[in-house]
């Protein structure tokens, strides 16, 4: 039953996918500013150790702010002494300003629709590690899936007359598909 219902995931997701065009609803901006607490603002030498200080940010705006990604890039502006983070999710993105000399932490975050975190869900985009074993195991067994329904209509022996013509004809549209969209 599981396998099943991967493969209608997988399906309606890939429908969307090949349909940008249809309406995957709206993108919702939202804008904060919040104060850097005292003990991430007092941190020696941020300029070298911005990487490392960026690590206990991160706690401090999950822990506190519910503020996360799967995938986060980490830079460092010296001409405006700026610690810019980039986080990434299936649901969206955060961008995270730290002005060190005003103590401010602003915060962008983009969350997408439903549809579209699925979408990025189905490419395996900004996912952790568990969506993907998920994924990858969901590909093994609807192979398996697929490849004991063959074996099965080929050991039937009163199906594999229909089951030889339906494989004849579907092989061949799917190979003139192929060589037409060359």
């Amino acid at each position: 039953m599981p396998v099943l219902l991967l493969m209608i995931f997988f399906a309606v997701t890939g429908l969307y996918l090949n349909h940008p065009e249809f309406d995957a609803g709206d993108v919702t901006n939202h804008q904060q500013t919040l104060t850097l607490p005292k003990q991430l603002s007092a941190l020696p030498n941020w300029p070298e150790y911005y990487a490392q200080h960026s690590l206990l940010l991160l706690h401090w705006l999950d822990s506190e702010h519910n503020i996360r990604g799967v995938d986060f890039d980490i830079e460092w502006d010296d001409f405006d002494s700026l610690l810019i983070l980039n986080l990434a999710g299936p649901n969206g993105s955060t961008v995270v300003e730290v002005l060190l000399e005003d103590q401010e932490v602003l915060v962008d975050e983009r969350q997408l629709s439903l549809l579209a975190m699925l979408n990025n869900v189905h490419r395996a985009k900004h996912v952790s590690g568990l969506w993907r074993l998920v994924s990858d195991l969901s590909a093994v067994c609807m192979l398996l899936f697929c490849v004991s329904g063959f074996w099965l209509v080929i050991m039937n022996k009163f199906e594999r007359r229909n089951a030889n013509i339906a494989l004849v004809f579907g092989s061949s549209f799917f190979v003139l598909i192929i060589l037409l969209m060359h």
